[in-house]
């Protein structure tokens, strides 16, 4: 969690340095929503991490912990795809945090999109929650 937020905040004071050191970006994207963004980086990062921590509680394996933080990514990433690309299965959409991550939404509105934020951050909490209901370890041998 401690390297997830490290690299959320390099990437955001990075790009908020950027912007407001370019004076045609700034125009264009508010500093407000650098931070926003970056916030929902954090929310997706732990999204990630929360149900890999309740697979690491629960399984046995390393294994288990590595496919598992694949497959929430890659299966969610190609589930958003599918779901914008081919509208029968558009539904599919919402049990993706793909759907729910959108910081080029929050660039360009300039604040947090807090419904998505808080769909991201409470699956990250429910799944840490379930690993220390699961478990008390970090990861899995």
């Amino acid at each position: 969690m401690l390297a997830a937020l490290a690299l959320n905040l390099a990437a955001t004071l990075t790009v908020a340095v950027g912007v407001a050191l370019s004076p045609d970006i700034h125009r264009a994207v508010p500093i407000g929503g650098v931070f926003a963004a970056g916030g929902m980086g954090l929310g997706f990062a732990l999204c990630l991490i929360g149900p890999a921590m309740a697979v690491s509680a629960a399984g046995r394996r390393r294994a288990q912990v590595v496919g598992a933080t694949i497959a929430i990514g890659a299966v969610g990433f190609a589930l958003n795809f599918i779901a914008m690309a081919w509208s029968p299965t558009a539904s599919l959409r919402f049990i993706s945090p793909f759907h729910y991550y959108a910081p080029g939404d929050a660039l360009a509105e300039g604040g947090v999109l807090w419904p998505q934020l808080g769909i991201l951050v409470g699956t990250g909490v429910l799944g840490i929650l379930l690993a220390l209901l699961l478990q008390r370890r970090d990861l899995a041998p």
